[in-house]
């Protein structure tokens, strides 16, 4: 029971306020009274209440002051004071030196019920803070962090964890990240969204009573996707507590709810500093649900491994566009290897990963447009593909889904019949428009295609007229031309500039082709 006296300078208010509440509802016995501020002083040494309800003009020492005896003593009593309305600023420097609450005179029931609660809170927050020592402000900025500041939701979810009154002796701390599995989760929400918000709502609501009727955790935060737990188990059971504790509450509240559950467990910590490390461990893990599809995802068991740079999935791109358009047997491990480059680079990041994909695939579709492979409209087929994608919720789904697509627009594209040969050779003739300038030899060029040597030098003709050598000077030339107009470069420099090592060379091969040298060439221009 909670002691309280009650303090007046008028015995007919004091009587009153014993009568005009059932204090034993609130756990609060009346233990004395008083009826100047002398009086209450020598009651309080006596008594020593938990809460004070008094006058703030008591005769010979004012409420006021006794409110600072009281805190120079450090006495953890609350004070909860009356006022008249000419009194209003004795009561604003009352809240500001600590006191619960200031009733107007006369005192209605429902605002001394109201003000009784409050103090109440506090004490409960006292004494379970107590168990801290000094760590009181390291549970505070766990709110804080966590929901970025929101003083409404920070003061509701640590009113809560006050009145948890949890053990921590010898404890560790666990954050826990629940909610509807996403497969589960949006089959319900399609179905009926206003009975998903119910479903979403008595889960949130089952789960948090669980935690705290156990004294197993107090929640620190709420959001669309899920419910944030920070877990207090005993030390002792460290290696058992999910199979002790957490993975009953979870299939309870299956049970309870009709709909599956899935968690993340963050790394168990000793001390409340650490607490928001394993809160977002947890929220980690909770996400790994799209990766591993277990409905319980433990930290601690996460290791990936798997290092890809950011240029092995371009260069895995590359081979699989080239797999395409070369008709190349491995065409789809090929797209398989891009999707699990895609998974290595963004492990636990599910919307990075959707993001990625819709990427890749729009890049790749819009290379084999270019070249007239798709039998139908790009942006049709982008946008089919993304609804697609938007209705997987696993990495396995979603890897399964490109498979397909692919699967049939590699087949379509082989059955409309558009010769390979014509689009790697336009690859081949892009790649020497963009290095004329180098050595080009008939190697390099047929590893662009993806073809032997021999083959690629008939196919070349086949496709062009002409061999790439022929081809090679002709690019050269257009440039050669260019510049003899619109620079002043000499011929030497030109040469250099268009992939001649040897001027010589570059003179013949110019006069070859213009019929005239590039200093004739430059000579007739300036004549015009």
């Amino acid at each position: 029971m909670w002691k309280l006296v009650i303090a007046d300078d008028e015995r007919v208010i004091v009587k009153g306020l014993k009568k005009m509440i059932n204090w034993e509802s609130f756990g609060i016995e009346v233990v004395g009274e008083a009826y100047n501020g002398e009086q209450l002083k020598k009651s309080i040494e006596f008594f020593d209440p938990d809460i004070v309800l008094t006058d703030i003009m008591m005769p010979y020492v004012t409420g006021l002051e006794i409110l600072h005896w009281s805190r120079e003593q450090k006495r953890k009593t609350k004070f909860i004071f009356a006022s008249g309305n000419q009194e209003f600023s004795y009561a604003q420097e009352a809240l500001k030196n600590g006191a619960v609450d200031y009733l107007l005179k006369p005192v209605g029931a429902k605002n001394l019920e109201e003000a009784l609660k409050k103090a109440i809170r506090l004490l409960q927050e006292q004494n379970t803070v107590e168990i801290f020592d000094t760590k009181k402000d390291e549970f505070q900025e766990l709110f804080e962090d966590i929901n970025n500041g929101r003083n409404y939701e920070n003061e509701d979810l640590y009113q809560m964890f006050q009145e948890a009154q949890l053990d921590i002796t010898d404890c560790m701390y666990v954050g826990i990240c629940a909610g509807i599995c996403p497969d589960a989760a949006v089959e319900l929400s399609s179905r009926s969204f206003g009975q998903f918000n119910l479903t979403r709502f008595s889960v949130f609501n089952r789960l948090t009573g669980a935690f705290s009727s156990r004294k197993l955790g107090f929640v620190v935060k709420k959001d669309k996707d899920a419910l944030h737990i920070m877990g207090v188990f005993p030390g002792k059971d460290r290696d058992v507590f999910i199979q002790k504790y957490v993975d009953p509450i979870r299939k309870q509240v299956e049970i309870e709810c009709a709909v599956e559950l899935c968690m993340g467990i963050g790394r168990p910590v000793e001390q409340p500093s650490d607490m928001l490390r394993s809160y977002k461990d947890a929220k980690f893990a909770f996400g790994l649900y799209h990766f591993v599809e277990e409905k319980i995802v433990d930290f601690s068991d996460v290791h990936w491994e798997y290092n890809v740079t950011y240029d092995d999935y371009k260069a895995d791109v590359e081979q699989a566009f080239r797999a395409i358009i070369a008709k190349d047997e491995q065409v789809l491990e090929k797209l398989d290897q891009v999707m699990n480059d895609i998974e290595a680079l963004h492990y636990g990041n599910w919307n990075a990963i959707i993001m990625r994909t819709m990427h890749f695939t729009g890049d790749l579709g819009s290379r084999l447009n270019q070249y007239n492979l798709l039998d139908i409209d790009f942006y049709e087929m982008q946008d089919e593909l993304q609804r697609k994608v938007e209705k997987q919720f696993t990495v396995s789904a979603l890897k399964n889904c490109i498979h397909n697509h692919y699967a049939d627009l590699v087949r379509r594209i082989y059955q409309k019949g558009k010769s390979e040969e014509k689009v790697l050779i336009e690859d081949v003739k892009d790649y020497i428009r963009q290095h004329y300038t180098e050595d080009l030899s008939i190697k390099e060029l047929a590893d662009v295609a993806c073809v032997s040597q021999n083959y690629f030098s008939a196919m070349f003709k086949k496709e062009t007229g002409q061999n790439y050598k022929a081809y090679l000077t002709s690019i050269r030339m257009e440039e050669a031309l260019r510049l003899l107009r619109e620079t002043d470069d000499k011929t030497y420099e030109i040469a250099e500039r268009v992939g001649y090592n040897n001027v010589r060379r570059f003179v013949d091969a110019f006069k070859q082709i213009y019929s005239v040298s590039p200093m004739e060439y430059r000579k007739a221009l300036r004549e015009k």
